[in-house]
């Protein structure tokens, strides 16, 4: 009775071995592998069966005469790979379905659709170091492969859409380090991608905006989108380039910050544009000195800094004597030359640190800063005066050129605005001239 019953354990053993094996979905096949280096199925289960097109009457046969002939050579050539390997190798393969095999495939993949298949071949040996039979384990790894290959082209297509942009753009992780950095990046900062990302001291931020990048760096944190700002970054050759810069947060798969992705719009020309535009509202056009209006704003701000350090400021109002006379006779041309050469000289006079402009025509005005003494502003205007007495040459006329020096100094903050203290120097301007000319007045 017992040993009924152990042979009944047995065949039910086998028989859920058998349901499990046939019930698996990749395919398996048992292969011999023959004295004279035949290989023969032996076992394959029904998925196997079904999809090679094997029968009762293949197993046994040289798998040659059961395998199409393209088939075989490929099989052929694995499982004696394998052999040689004396271990398990995976391979994929791609096959096109052709119309007959559809049905094979349960209708699950149309004719002309590639399906892609992972092999596992498995040698086995026996106690004499023979190789006597091979597993093979085939799985249909279509959809994996299809996920991949789409994730492949939404890559590709985000890789030239990240390198095509006319825009910086780079990477950073939670530490700061870079991740990756698009092409524009490199044109526009210098360094190649394998300096960038490899050299952990290569820093692209000026220190005066390190404090700035430091609350950026908070706010993006924080899940808050940074909009396009106006920063300066630092080239290889160590150049200061402005760029607007956006940052957009990056997570982990959890949900968890994991750095950002930074946007640099190159605005170097807007800027030097905007720069031009500037000077060119604030300076003279034929000098290059400053004009009114800049000669106005300083005014003020230097009142504002003499009231505060208790030092004296003098203001110049000063032309060129006769200069009509010059232009109408000698032509405006000579005139120009005339005033370029004037500026240069006065400009020669003074201390770098006071302002020279153009306030109109032949008029100009001097603001002496910072003075302890105005017997200082006084050496100033003698100066002046004294290179007008050297050779005046202008396109080949020899001139006698003059200048009248009228100055008003910044005393009483409860009186004196910038307009009265300039009509003050326009005053003891007129009071010069009056006094014969080539000479200077203080108010």
């Amino acid at each position: 009775m017992s040993e009924n019953k152990n042979n009944l354990e047995s065949l039910n053993k086998i028989d859920l071995f058998f349901q499990l094996f046939n019930d698996m979905s990749d395919l398996v096949y048992l292969t011999k592998v023959g004295k004279d280096g035949q290989f023969s199925y032996v076992l394959a289960n029904e998925p196997a069966q079904n999809f090679s097109g094997l029968t009762s009457k293949s197993f046994g046969k040289p798998i040659e005469e059961v395998l199409p002939e393209e088939v075989f050579h490929i099989i052929e050539e694995k499982y004696k790979q394998a052999i040689t390997a004396r271990e398990s190798i995976t391979y994929e393969d791609r096959i096109v379905v052709p119309p007959s095999y559809s049905n094979r495939l349960n209708n699950k993949y149309s004719p002309g659709q590639f399906v892609y298949w992972e092999s596992t071949i498995t040698p086995l040996w026996n106690q004499e170091e023979e190789c006597t039979h091979l597993l093979a384990v085939v799985r249909d790894v279509t959809e994996r492969k299809e996920r991949e290959n789409e994730l492949k082209r939404m890559n590709d297509r985000f890789e030239l859409v990240w390198n095509s942009t006319a825009d910086a753009m780079y990477t950073f992780d939670r530490h700061q380090n870079f991740v990756s950095v698009n092409k524009s990046f490199i044109n526009l900062l210098g360094w190649t991608e394998g300096e960038i990302l490899n050299d952990w001291t290569i820093s692209i931020i000026p220190k005066n905006s390190k404090d700035d990048l430091k609350e950026i760096i908070k706010r993006v944190k924080s899940g808050e989108v940074v909009p396009s700002h106006e920063v300066q970054r630092i080239t290889k050759e160590g150049k200061l380039i402005d760029v607007l810069a956006s940052y957009s947060p990056i997570y982990d798969g959890n949900g968890n910050w994991d750095g950002a992705v930074v946007v640099y719009k190159d605005i170097s020309e807007r800027k030097k544009y905007e720069d031009q535009l500037k000077h060119h509202a604030l300076h003279d056009y034929l000098t290059g000195m400053p004009n009114r209006n800049f000669f106005s704003i300083m005014l003020k701000e230097e009142m504002t800094r003499a009231e505060k350090s208790k030092r004296t400021l003098a203001v110049f109002y000063l032309d060129i004597d006769k200069f009509k006379v010059i232009n109408d006779t000698l032509g405006h041309d000579i005139g120009d030359e005339l005033l370029k050469e004037f500026s240069r000289r006065v400009k020669a006079c003074i201390r770098e640190k006071d302002l020279l402009a153009r306030i109109g025509g032949d008029e100009f005005g001097i603001l002496i800063t910072n003075l302890h003494d105005k017997k200082k502003s006084i050496e100033i205007a003698e100066r002046i005066l004294s290179s007008f007495r050297n050779n005046w040459v202008i396109e080949g006329h020899h001139l006698k050129v003059a200048s009248s020096i009228g100055i008003s100094f910044y005393s009483d903050p409860y009186k004196q605005d910038e307009k009265l203290l300039l009509k003050q120097a326009d005053i003891a301007l007129y009071k010069a001239k009056g006094n014969g000319r080539g000479n200077y007045q203080v108010y």
